[in-house]
């Protein structure tokens, strides 16, 4: 007779203050998905009133609140090694650098398997204390990147614990990508106009001067609309920039919207010209699964979400000429550019789904509790 498998008690702990569920819904799904196997007996514990309560509480979980609101919190600290004893937590889930800092102090001196989320390059020295309170805390036992690029940029500060870095992929489902494009009557775009979408929050990093630097070296009759979602149209560095790309009116800053995939589902194309510093981006993700291909650089993860020639193009950072001739590309060979939508699609369904990043993240407990 086979031996029952034990059911995995696992504690989440994350912070979120964001009203839209679109930017963290995939860490969401994944939680949901290991406690609907059951294979895992999930708590999450969150900040009051968090988007991620009610969408947890569906499924069954049981959510508890802590504000979760300092790095280092003495009543959180000993709120989370309750917890761990109280339910006999077997693997303590952080998602955040708030949630590392205090679970990992919480579980000193304790036998949880401790797992900590990478989610980006850069920002990140072993000569810097504060990272010791983090990534590089001794008590995690691993840290899921969000991409492989990731993984191996964090192994180069881990030392001899390089294996404590492991790459899952989040998880996106095509049924979150129903919804009707986005409304653009509003911007009197011309009805024949090819329409570019950035999705971000435009950080320098982000690579807005290089989009604008690419746009003016387009041909003057390059007949093309740019959506900027996320740039603030009040902003005076946003304008500055608008106006050095030559295409004064055809250059639109939406500003934070939260129908960020349905506009990118109005374009025909997207692109995310990140300089440094890029995890797995989520927009450019849901732009494909909406069947809109991407434009990215070559940063992070961004090449291994955009497969160069088969679902979009990838082209270096800081090269707003290679930008520009890529965008061109797209422009001239319409047909060329439906095709890398419906392959991007079908590479979103099929790699970045929520069931392989349940069955990778699952099968990440598993190694550790043997």
């Amino acid at each position: 007779m086979n031996k029952k498998l034990k059911v995995i008690n696992m504690l989440a702990v994350t912070h979120h203050s964001r009203e839209n569920i679109n930017p963290i819904r995939p860490e969401a799904s994944q939680v949901i998905g290991l406690h609907l196997s059951g294979k895992v007996k999930v708590t999450a514990l969150c900040n009051p009133n968090s988007t991620l309560i009610p969408f947890y509480e569906q499924h069954g979980i049981e959510v508890l609140t802590d504000p979760l609101d300092k790095k280092l919190s003495l009543s959180t600290i000993q709120k989370i090694r309750q917890l761990i004893h109280e339910k006999n937590i077997d693997i303590l889930h952080l998602f955040n650098n708030i949630a590392c800092c205090n679970g990992a102090m919480a579980a000193i001196g304790t036998n949880v398997k401790v797992i900590a989320y990478r989610g980006q390059t850069g920002n990140m020295s072993r000569l810097d204390p504060a990272s010791y309170l983090t990534l590089l805390h001794p008590r995690l036992d691993k840290i899921i990147c969000v991409a492989k690029a990731v993984e191996l940029e964090l192994k180069t500060h881990l030392g001899r614990h390089k294996d404590k870095a492991v790459t899952v992929y989040k998880g996106h489902d095509t049924s979150w990508y129903q919804n009707p494009k986005a409304d653009l009557s509003s911007l009197g775009l011309p009805e024949d106009s090819f329409i570019i979408s950035l999705v971000a929050n435009l950080r320098p990093r982000k690579g807005l001067p290089v989009l604008m630097e690419a746009l003016s070296l387009l041909p003057n009759d390059t007949n093309l609309d740019v959506l900027l979602v996320g740039a603030d149209s009040t902003s005076p560095k946003i304008q500055a920039l608008i106006q050095s790309s030559g295409r004064v009116g055809r250059v639109h800053a939406l500003g934070y919207r939260t129908d960020a995939p349905e506009v990118a589902a109005a374009s025909h194309l997207t692109v995310l010209p990140t300089t440094k510093r890029e995890g797995l981006c989520r927009a450019v993700l849901e732009a494909n699964s909406y069947g809109i291909p991407a434009i990215v650089s070559d940063t992070g993860g961004n090449a291994e979400l955009v497969k160069d020639g088969h679902t979009g193009i990838v082209v270096p950072p800081s090269e707003p000429q290679l930008l520009a001739n890529a965008i061109l590309k797209l422009y001239n060979d319409r047909e060329l550019c439906s095709l890398y939508g419906k392959n991007a699609k079908e590479r979103a369904q099929n790699k970045f789904n929520v069931e392989q990043g349940v069955n990778a993240t699952f099968d990440v407990y598993q190694k550790l509790l043997k």
